[in-house]
């Protein structure tokens, strides 16, 4: 990659990490447009920049940032692994013989990576009260049940 290509890159990121902070703001995508002409100059900006780009620009620096966490997400959860192996090696001797404390920490890490992997079926939930099931009632405001019905009739006209 040559220098030119790394500049670019490095002002598109810069560009989308502007935008994405002014959209946390709640800043509107035409506001952000202007802002960002207003900070880098549109001779800077992609031919045209307007609120699809800031949109664009937004989208793409959000996918950046989920594809960071998953990644640091995996290699947390590698280390994770890692120790609950390094923790069996060591304890397996002992329970090799028989150790009873060692089986049952060998038992609570081999629980802790089950949920730390996902590994075990969920647990069923019974929500009763009092052994009976729950029944649930609407009940809706008579002036919020009087615009939902304008509305549905409305829309049946249409």
């Amino acid at each position: 990659m040559n220098s030119k290509q790394t500049s670019d890159l490095l002002k598109t990121a810069e560009r989308r990490a502007y935008v994405l902070q002014l959209r946390k703001g709640g800043a509107t995508y035409d506001a952000i447009a202007q802002a960002a002409i207003d900070k880098f100059g549109a001779e800077h900006l992609p031919a045209g920049y307007d609120c699809r780009y800031v949109w664009k620009d937004v989208r793409r620096e959000l996918d950046r940032l989920r594809a960071e966490i998953a990644e640091s997400s995996e290699a947390i959860v590698t280390l994770e692994e890692q120790r609950l192996d390094a923790m069996i090696t060591v304890l397996w001797p002992q329970v090799a013989k028989g150790n009873q404390g060692a089986v049952d920490r060998v038992l609570r890490i081999m629980e802790r990576r089950a949920k730390l992997l996902g590994l075990d079926a969920p647990t069923k939930a019974d929500v009763t009260s009092g052994g009976q099931p729950l029944t649930f009632r609407v009940v809706y405001d008579r002036d919020e049940r009087s615009a939902f019905e304008d509305d549905a009739d409305t829309d049946a006209a249409q």
